[in-house]
């Protein structure tokens, strides 16, 4: 073989060779594609997620509170506050206000009470926006006093005189205990509602209804609590804090007549044996001290003012 075609073919085997090698290029490009595939599709990935995020914040965004005044709910509301009874709660002129084994004293007595501590629970339902129907009930504790004038003495002799304007010692005042026992029913109307649609968190209103008051003193002078019709009227204002809960600050008048009952016997001594009678001292014709039982107290009108703030759930 001549070294010309030795030549020849050493290049052809090195020609094929090449091609062999260059041939493989295509398919180690096609073994390269998966992973550009993969990342593809991780960038894909990515995309869902915040697709995901930002229906999530959409969710939000449409069940965002938006507050104002909502039909249909039950209200349920508890408040502290104060009830003014600094006012007069009996009067009797020339009654007896003290009894000793000596002497018997009377006078002119007036009790009046004093601010009272006073919780009140509501429950009401909203029968539109801007009108609801509540019930309430709440109590009051203080204390009263008494206050002795024109007083008298005189011993518990037959003919002995009449001593004027004794001096008064330290318990012949009354000075005890006072509950009063409160429930009714009102409405409740919120006047900027009415015509709209009652958005916004400040809701002033107005209130009015009527119900019952008992009042309980621990007093010589009575026989029991007295009773009487109650009818208040009042305004307040509630701010709505979130979809269920809001403050409410009002201020109510209570006006109502009040008569206490006599009670039977002034004081019971020597375990009910010896009983004391309430009497009340008068001048008869002839200018001679008489006593006699009380039969009846005089009525008081009372016009009560009473404020609170309470907290409010919606359910």
């Amino acid at each position: 073989m001549s070294r010309t075609t030795l030549s020849a073919l050493v290049l052809l085997t090195f020609a094929l060779s090449c091609t062999a090698v260059f041939a493989q290029d295509p398919e180690e490009t096609t073994k390269i594609e998966p992973s550009t595939s993969e990342s593809k599709s991780f960038k894909l990935l990515r995309s869902d997620t915040s697709a995901a995020s930002d229906l999530d914040l959409a969710e939000e965004q449409a069940e965002a509170w938006i507050p104002g005044l909502q039909p249909g709910k039950v209200e349920l509301s508890l408040g502290v506050g104060f009830l003014n009874l600094n006012t007069t709660l009996l009067q009797h002129d020339q009654i007896i206000y003290k009894y000793t084994t000596e002497a018997t004293f009377w006078g002119d007595v007036e009790i009046k009470g004093e601010s009272a501590f006073a919780p009140t629970l509501r429950l009401g339902y909203g029968l539109t926006r801007w009108f609801a129907l509540e019930g309430w009930a709440g109590v009051s504790f203080s204390k009263y006093k008494a206050t002795v004038t024109n007083s008298h003495s005189r011993k518990n002799e037959p003919g002995a005189p009449i001593v004027d304007n004794p001096p008064l010692a330290e318990f012949d005042e009354e000075n005890r205990s006072l509950i009063t026992l409160q429930a009714g029913i009102n409405a409740v109307i919120y006047p900027f509602a009415i015509g709209g649609d009652g958005d916004g968190i400040w809701h002033p209103y107005v209130t009015a209804g009527a119900g019952g008051m008992s009042y309980d003193m621990n007093s010589n002078y009575t026989a029991g609590p007295a009773s009487s019709v109650d009818v208040n009227a009042g305004a307040g204002i509630r701010l709505l804090v979130d979809d269920a809960v809001s403050l409410r600050f009002e201020v109510m008048y209570h006006h109502n007549t009040l008569e206490w009952t006599p009670a039977d016997y002034f004081l019971e001594l020597n375990e009910g044996t010896t009983r004391v009678p309430l009497n009340e001292y008068f001048y008869d014709e002839n200018g001679a001290l008489q006593e006699r039982p009380v039969t009846e107290f005089a009525s008081h009108t009372l016009g009560l003012l009473q404020w609170s703030i309470g907290v409010q759930g919606s359910f």
